[in-house]
């Protein structure tokens, strides 16, 4: 993977703070509830957050990535924007879009971050914020519907927006739009429809100017684009068997690189497990070769391949799972064990080959949970390996 450029950011109106201590202290609640008020940035939950927790993050080199989260503030739970330069051993607060921590189903605030480089991002779901200099300033942009999934690759940034705010009404495909990374002229990129965003599996991968984008429904389909603009299908690589009940859907794809992919597709769930199957394609996805089945563990298929045959899928149940295959092996290991009673992860990603990052319990499912009696720890929190996936550390973000 290419490592993108990175400016290096002054801190909003001071200094950088001194070295934050990486520990594996996870940030706590009080569960004093304070009254609705109004501010730009106040979230919907009324929870007293001490600490930092996580919602998205978004590293555009090995040492350099922003975070999305939530912390105290005087209204109660605000949004809150970290910037790293040296991979999580010093935190920068950068100002925050000013809107709510929200979803795709209110058709209002954001809950996922994307960066292209050190200058421009997207805060995005509900709503899409927009920044060009390195989260110094946001404005708002609308193409019509949430985003539900952004991308970008060769100075081009993708967006897939769903038809309408979710709904049980609601029928309207998605489509892709993309603009040039520094600008805001968004165009719907034509004959992608993306079918229903709002209830089945997705993915948009961007890998330098070659775009993927992967949907289930109304029917299973995966689109290849060499330039970002003329797409054509690929092969569904999902095989039946017979001895499962039910067809093994697209569930997610990944890429190291424009010729090198990886799609997983998904079985049956039943009693916390999840049959699963996992392809590996390296010439860009025109056939495909299947690994040994991942472990049925888990159900989803949260998918990362840092090199051309190194793939890490996560799933989740009664507990949580990053499973990893990569040569020599000829099997799937667990380099990740997370018991919390079934906490999902997200934003698996790596921005070269050995760097990768992932949230455990986002925020938006953390202040669901944290009032109920006995809530469990480690939640909102990020992980970083530095080794293709093998080992992963707990990284403290101070508030």
């Amino acid at each position: 993977m290419a490592t993108l450029p990175l400016v290096v950011l002054a801190a909003c109106g001071g200094a950088v703070p001194p070295v934050a201590e990486t520990t594996t202290q996870a940030p706590s609640v009080s569960l004093t509830t304070s009254p609705p008020t109004t501010g730009p940035t106040r979230t919907t939950m009324p929870i007293k957050v001490s600490g930092f927790l996580v919602q998205s993050a978004s590293f555009v080199s090995a040492s350099a990535g922003f975070v999305l989260g939530v912390v105290g503030c005087p209204t109660g739970t605000c949004l809150a924007l970290r910037l790293t330069v040296d991979r999580g051993a010093i935190w920068t607060a950068l100002p925050p879009p000013p809107t709510t921590l929200g979803g795709s189903d209110t058709g209002a605030g954001v809950s996922e971050l994307h960066f292209a480089d050190a200058l421009d991002g997207w805060a995005f779901d509900g709503s899409l914020w927009v920044t060009h200099d390195g989260a110094q300033h946001w404005h708002v942009v609308d193409l019509g519907g949430p985003v539900v999934a952004m991308a970008s690759g060769a100075g081009v940034a993708y967006a897939l927006v769903a038809g309408c705010v979710p709904s049980s009404s609601c029928t309207a495909p998605g489509h892709l739009y993309r603009s040039p990374v520094g600008e805001d002229s968004w165009a719907e990129v034509k004959g992608v429809s993306a079918g229903r965003l709002d209830q089945v599996s997705f993915s948009l991968v961007a890998e330098g100017g070659t775009v993927f984008v992967l949907d289930a429904y109304p029917s299973p389909e995966i689109l290849r684009s060499s330039d970002g603009v003329h797409f054509a299908p690929l092969a569904d690589p999902c095989s039946p068997e017979t001895n499962h009940p039910f067809p093994f859907l697209l569930g997610n794809m990944a890429a190291s690189d424009p010729s090198d992919i990886a799609v997983a597709c998904l079985g049956g769930a039943a009693a916390g497990s999840e049959a699963k199957q996992a392809y590996l394609s390296h010439d860009g996805g025109d056939t495909y070769r299947r690994l040994p089945d991942p472990p049925t563990g888990g159900d989803g298929a949260e998918l990362a391949m840092p090199a051309p045959n190194t793939l890490l899928l996560g799933a989740v149940s009664a507990a949580t799972w990053v499973y990893r295959v990569a040569p020599p092996d000829t099997s799937w290991d667990t380099p990740l064990f997370l018991d919390g009673g079934g906490i999902a992860l997200s934003d698996l990603a790596f921005v070269d080959p050995s760097h990768g990052a992932l949230v455990f319990g986002a925020a938006t499912f953390a202040l669901s949970i944290l009032s109920a009696a006995n809530p469990p720890s480690g939640l909102g929190t990020l992980y970083l390996t530095d080794d293709s996936g093998v080992d992963w550390h707990l990284v403290h973000i101070p508030a």
